[in-house]
């Protein structure tokens, strides 16, 4: 259980929150990406090549800098969001939500019988504290879990206000390369097929009075997105940092060597 205020007690709170992508599953650098003083990292088991053994390892590098690790499950079937909650995040991230269908199910599948069709194995999982916070796990999914589903598809946005509708959904999260994709053209963020999409998405999130996520893409930048309302702006990703810090580097020592 969170010492500190968690992400969700934050960001309903109104603060605006920063994160990193997590797609290396290096504890070093995950380290110093939490080091760096990113409100949060996101885990990527969806398409990160790391396992939950290293998803852990991951989360217990960034837990020393106060930098709580949210999860984006491999997919949204039971059981990989079973397998994502029992290692302990702060929050989850679904992708491909495209219905209210599945949003209900998500929410059933975060949640314990009566509520929903979790399988319990409370006194040994991680999120627990391997049962000693076992009583308090309920509380905890309530108050303290962040619950984000993606909305990255035409299908999502045509259904999305009856997703943001759902009860227990915490966060909208736009993912607008797949978005674009869906639409007929991966990364035409300029069309206004797209602009119209993404905005009905930003006022579906607004009329629910839920919370709002997205990462920054041309013509919309981390400024533009806080001042539009979103919440969360992940706008780092470890192995992209790394990439394009040394591709600065090599192309400085080439000058220098000419």
């Amino acid at each position: 259980m969170p010492s500190l205020p968690s992400i969700k007690q934050r960001l309903n709170s109104g603060e605006r929150l920063n994160g990193c992508f997590i797609e290396m599953f290096s504890p070093i650098a995950a380290e110093i990406v939490a080091g760096s003083g990113y409100d949060t990292v996101l885990i990527d088991l969806e398409h990160g090549p790391g396992s939950y053994t290293e998803a852990i390892a991951t989360m217990q590098a960034v837990h020393q800098y106060h930098c709580p690790a949210i999860i984006r499950s491999t997919s949204a079937t039971t059981g990989d969001i079973k397998r994502t909650l029992d290692i302990g995040p702060q929050g989850i991230m679904v992708p491909m939500i495209n219905t209210r269908q599945d949003a209900l199910d998500v929410i059933s599948d975060c949640h314990y019988a009566p509520l929903g069709r979790r399988s319990s194995a409370r006194p040994i999982i991680r999120a627990t504290e391997y049962g000693n916070s076992a009583d308090d796990y309920e509380r905890y999914l309530a108050e303290d879990f962040l619950l984000i589903v993606q909305i990255e598809s035409a299908e999502a946005v045509q259904n999305v206000e009856q997703i943001a509708a759902v009860d227990g959904i915490d966060m909208l999260f736009i993912g607008p390369v797949d978005l674009s994709a869906s639409l007929g053209k991966m990364g035409d963020y300029e069309s206004g097929q797209f602009n119209r999409a993404f905005e009905k998405t930003v006022l579906a999130a607004g009329d629910a009075g839920k919370l709002l996520g997205t990462i920054p893409i041309p013509g919309r930048d981390a400024a533009h997105l806080y001042d539009q309302g979103f919440d969360l702006v992940l706008s780092g990703c470890d192995s992209m940092l790394l990439k394009s810090a040394a591709e600065e580097n090599v192309e400085e020592m080439n000058r220098a060597a000419k």
